[in-house]
């Protein structure tokens, strides 16, 4: 049945991607790559296909939308996808909602069937599963949302049903309420979040979840204010608790950068509750940021600013166990600065240092450049950098690079690296 749908739904994409209409929106994306690692005797190629179709359809003035998401269940290990069958291609993704009331008169209302996407906040956060949702109920002062999740594959974790309600309030001016509860047939999520501005300058919020599950009760807490003190400067303080044995189930995921407010709830803690303080300003050009976690056992000190083309960037991580026993973790420090050789030829050079427990102090001089001045290789980037932690060869470490999108579409990419080893890319990607 399944793949008797996958194979319905490939047909009718294959049949309306040449209608350009209002309303319809067909795009996709073929990508293949070969990559090809030599490390003294040992040559690896590894080859590489992925494969997306979207489709997006909207009627009745964009009030009806529905949207499809196909693609291939993992990456293929082939330079084209030649030997593609149905069991390769999975839906990804799938809905169709509305905008509009349930009766005559009523409240305003978006109603989705199909693939959730529930972000109450980042501790009540559900994706990636089928179902229904309301939301964007709006009743004056209160705001209602909720859903209900099908039961996942047998094996899966969280596998049965799952219920979740959430309510906005607006009661007070400046100051933002929420709260949601989630229901699955192992735990109830309780969760609830608060925003105000008490004074001009002073920012408060507060975060609250607590999971039921059988005899046992987790929660986690976090509260926060902000403080301008002057146009360039504020001050940042709080505190954080959160059980022993709390499970970051309808969590949203740790992001690349790792700064979002949620993220602390998949790193590993020295503690289970504690302050943070922080500090930003800018002085003079100089922008400069200190802060303390106690729950991580942890210091930070950056600045970082530019004088003359040059860029200065410093941070240094302090562990602090104790204030008796504060060592150092790592420090980094680095300057680059754009230099124009020639019209049309801009060298970037660079200088890092950065010092760990471990292996020392590593110093690292580097350069790279974009080639503007040859016209069959116009775009090509060239870099390089040297690696070394004390006066030793055995230290020493190398890599030169170079990367070409070339006229034909075909993006090359060569590297050489002492310890890795040459590796060399190719490859493709179209999207329609």
């Amino acid at each position: 049945m399944k793949k008797t749908l996958i194979l319905s739904l490939i047909i009718v994409l294959a049949a309306i991607g040449p209608v350009s209409a209002a309303g319809i929106d067909f795009s996709g994306a073929i990508e293949t790559q070969i990559e090809v690692n030599k490390k003294e005797e040992n040559l690896e190629v590894v080859p590489g296909s992925e494969l997306s179709l979207n489709l997006d359809l909207s009627a009745a003035q964009d009030k009806v939308r529905a949207g499809v998401e196909l693609g291939l269940e993992k990456e293929l290990e082939e330079l084209m996808p030649s030997a593609l069958s149905l069991g390769d291609i999975t839906l990804k993704q799938a809905f169709i909602e509305a905008d509009g009331p349930f009766w005559n008169g009523g409240p305003e209302a978006t109603t989705r069937f199909g693939t959730l996407d529930i972000g109450y906040s980042p501790y009540a956060t559900l994706k990636k599963r089928s179902g229904i949702s309301i939301s964007g109920v709006d009743l004056d002062l209160v705001s209602l949302n909720g859903f209900y999740g099908l039961p996942l594959n047998e094996g899966e974790v969280g596998q049965g049903h799952v219920l979740g309600f959430h309510s906005t309030l607006d009661l007070i001016e400046e100051v933002d309420l929420g709260a949601a509860v989630i229901a699955d047939d192992e735990l109830i999520r309780f969760q609830a979040d608060a925003a105000a501005e008490l004074i001009d300058g002073l920012q408060a919020a507060g975060s609250f979840a607590a999971d039921k599950k059988e005899e046992s009760l987790n929660s986690l807490w976090k509260v926060k204010a902000d403080y301008a003190l002057a146009e360039e400067t504020k001050v940042i303080a709080g505190y954080k608790y959160i059980s022993a044995d709390w499970t970051p189930g309808y969590v949203a995921e740790k992001t690349k950068e790792g700064k979002a407010e949620h993220d602390w709830i998949h790193l590993e803690r020295a503690k289970h509750h504690g302050l943070f303080v922080g500090l930003k300003t800018a002085q003079q050009g100089v922008n400069m940021e200190a802060a303390y976690d106690q729950m991580f056992a942890e210091a930070s000190i950056a600045a970082d600013t530019e004088y003359d083309g040059f860029n200065f960037e410093v941070s240094t991580v302090l562990d602090v166990p104790a204030v008796s026993g504060i060592t150092t973790k790592s420090t980094k420090f680095a300057v680059d600065r754009d230099v124009e050789i020639m019209d049309g030829l801009v060298l970037n050079g660079k200088y890092q240092g950065e010092w760990t427990g471990e292996e020392g102090l590593v110093h690292t001089l580097g350069a790279s450049t974009t080639l503007g001045l040859v016209p069959a290789v116009e775009g090509l980037e060239l870099s390089a950098e040297v690696s070394a932690s004390k006066l030793d060869w055995d230290s020493v470490g190398y890599k030169v690079g170079a990367e070409f999108a070339a006229p034909n579409g075909v993006n090359l990419g060569i590297e050489h690296d002492r310890q890795e080893g040459t590796t060399f890319n190719a490859g493709m990607k179209v999207e329609f």
